[in-house]
């Protein structure tokens, strides 16, 4: 991520462009760990069907630029 790990601006970052990645709203993202840290576990709420389809799509692109359209 690009965003100055201020004020919450990075974590921020990572929580758009995960849920454009997921087609999801930003607010349906939490970060459940490693607010201060670089790891990062978060909790999606939503249809757990739609999800999984979606993360199962992710993981056959290439790189994580592709993945997140970067």
């Amino acid at each position: 991520m690009q965003a100055a790990a201020v004020d919450g601006k990075a974590n921020k970052a990572v929580v758009k462009e995960l849920a454009k990645a997921f087609d999801c709203r930003a607010r349906d993202f939490s970060i459940v760990y490693g607010e201060l840290g670089r790891d990062k576990r978060l909790l999606i709420t939503g249809d757990v069907v739609a999800l999984e389809k979606k993360y199962l799509e992710l993981q056959q692109t290439t790189t994580l630029q592709q993945r997140l359209n970067l």
